[in-house]
């Protein structure tokens, strides 16, 4: 599949749950944000198990994200969002310190015991963990005023946030 088919397929895969979420894309809504956050029930058990690893603390911001974030802190803190959009979910890490640029954390590369864990536990209920090629592709939403397109990240955890294991949205 050559790069531009590529695009298109993860677009296509994801564009589903975004209406499903939001609506319609050119003028989307945020009542799912509400709906979830009322009804955080099936969150609290995958809580519950982040608690077994490490402390937990809950850092959701329905005011400007579209995720449960939860920190666990483990060796290292490790910062969890679960979308609200759809079972994604990104593991993120800034340092043992919890400063500097973000790193995900992905299967697909070297994962330490706490790492490992976390990803256990959020595949066990269901959630995709989502690679960056995937997470850094446009998707056509009207999200951010001016803009007709952002970021998959930006559709499925922080509409107005940027990527934080890159330079730039």
């Amino acid at each position: 599949m050559g790069r531009s088919k590529a695009k298109k397929f993860v677009r296509s895969v994801y564009e589903e749950q975004l209406r499903s979420s939001y609506g319609d894309l050119s003028s989307p809504h945020f009542q799912f944000v509400r709906n979830s956050v009322t009804n955080r029930e099936p969150f609290d058990t995958i809580l519950r198990e982040l608690g077994h690893i490490g402390p937990v603390e809950d850092d959701t911001d329905t005011n400007c994200d579209v995720c449960f974030t939860y920190v666990v802190n483990a060796a290292r803190p490790l910062i969890v969002k679960l979308s609200m959009v759809g079972p994604y979910a990104v593991i993120l890490t800034f340092g043992e310190d919890g400063l500097g640029v973000g790193a995900l954390v992905s299967p697909l590369g070297h994962m330490g015991p706490a790492e490992s864990a976390v990803a256990s536990v959020l595949t066990t209920h269901g959630f995709a963990l989502l690679p960056s090629d995937h997470l850094e592709q446009a998707v056509s939403i009207a999200l951010v005023e001016g803009r007709d397109q952002v970021s998959l990240y930006a559709a499925l955890f922080e509409p107005e946030g940027q990527i934080p294991w890159t330079s730039g949205d």
